[in-house]
């Protein structure tokens, strides 16, 4: 460990009297240059939520200028930016008129931009812990229409090797940084091709069935169209809009038909909603709705998930994480919907254009099917073509 953090140090690059890991400048180049491909002229929306990610966040924001744009920086306290702007200070202290306030000028803000990148990497992820979560509800219901205007964008979103991610994913913060990394800067062209031959053989279904412990669901898919996930934001020509990406990538996700999933599933991992843990949890689907919930631990927080509206209790999304480089859960969503051999079925919203279901959460709760967590299949009209984590077409 002593020699490879000698290694690191011997890498370090000294820029404005500051010490930068190279890795942030590659990082930085990716996310401008190829995941939203910014041309001279545009505008950005740069937001993160801790001055902890800071050597990244200098590093994009110079990036932003080398490459021609624009930069609208936004660091830490933004209140009105919409729900990923969200802090403790105001969700607790603002007034029932204060959270049922929409900022305008953000809203216009957000109309003027071009394109968005957010860098996560909170000092403490359940800062909103002790919030009422009817609160954080109704706080994303009225800032819908600025996350509606900033998904139409170019955007792509990251995380920062912070001590409290590591922390959650009981690493030291050298080893936990080295994965983030990892992750992050790999041969996305190849897994562009990798996905591209899933995607062909999962269009050519009907129903894909989810096989697991405590797991036998069937979701329809006739019809849809599954998006590449590869760390690039693309435009979509039927909708006339661009579709982003998450940083690091690694997955396949669809809209499922809105009324046809029935069956029930036992999520691995726990979710995390504004600083609540939920953990067991189960759901049960007739008919593309669920009928049925429970949690072993915070059951109330997944009722109040569940009630935000009525598109809350229908499917917006499954994902299949096809990402090699993650392997282990991390507590942090960005990675673990990424984890081969894992799938995420998300009740709420769809992305526009892959799917109809209109809400205003999108929750993305994981399914491991690798052996150690009691394994797993995909099937697609009754074929196998995923077990126990592996690809077996």
């Amino acid at each position: 460990m002593i020699e490879e953090d000698l290694n690191l140090l011997s890498s370090i690059i000294i820029t404005d009297d500051l010490m930068v890991d190279p890795r942030d400048i590659q990082l930085a180049e990716l996310l401008v240059d190829y995941s939203i491909e910014l041309k001279p002229g545009e505008n950005v929306c740069l937001l993160t939520d801790s001055v902890q990610t800071m050597p990244l966040f200098r590093e994009v924001y110079r990036a932003i200028i080398f490459a021609g744009g624009y930069p609208y920086p936004h660091v830490e306290l933004d209140p009105h930016i919409g729900w990923e702007g969200m802090d403790p200070i105001w969700m607790d202290c603002a007034s029932d008129e204060q959270i049922r306030h929409l900022s305008q000028l953000r809203l216009d803000e957000m109309k003027a931009m071009d394109a968005y990148i957010r860098i996560g990497g909170p000092a403490n992820k359940f800062e909103l812990a002790g919030i009422d979560e009817k609160r954080t509800a109704l706080r994303k219901r009225i800032t819908k229409p600025i996350l509606d205007e900033r998904l139409g964008k170019k955007w792509v979103t990251t995380r920062y090797p912070v001590p409290s991610m590591a922390q959650a994913a009981r690493m030291s913060t050298v080893d936990f940084a080295n994965f983030f990394y990892g992750a992050c800067l790999v041969d996305w062209n190849e897994q562009e091709t990798l996905q591209e031959r899933i995607k062909k053989r999962l269009e050519q279904g009907k129903v894909i069935r989810i096989l697991g412990e405590d797991t036998d669901l069937y979701i329809g898919i006739e019809g849809r169209k599954f998006k590449k996930s590869f760390g690039k934001c693309v435009y979509n020509p039927d909708t006339g809009k661009f579709e982003g990406a998450n940083m690091p990538s690694g997955e396949l996700y669809c809209g499922p038909v809105e009324d046809f999933t029935h069956g029930h599933i036992k999520y691995t991992y726990p979710y995390n909603k504004d600083g609540k843990r939920i953990e067991g949890i189960f759901l049960k689907f007739q008919h593309g709705k669920i009928v049925d919930f429970k949690a072993e631990r915070n059951d109330m927080a997944l009722a109040t998930l569940l009630n935000t509206d009525p598109g809350a209790k229908r499917l917006g999304e499954l994902g299949i994480g096809t990402n090699p480089n993650i392997t282990d859960f991390m507590d942090e969503l960005l990675f673990d919907e990424k984890i081969l051999g894992t799938v995420h079925v998300t009740p709420g919203r769809s992305y526009k254009g892959w799917g109809k279901n209109e809400s205003a959460i999108h929750a993305d709760i994981v399914k491991d099917l690798r052996p150690e967590h009691g394994g797993g299949e995909i099937q697609v009209d009754g074929e196998t073509i995923q077990k126990n984590g592996k690809w077996v077409f």
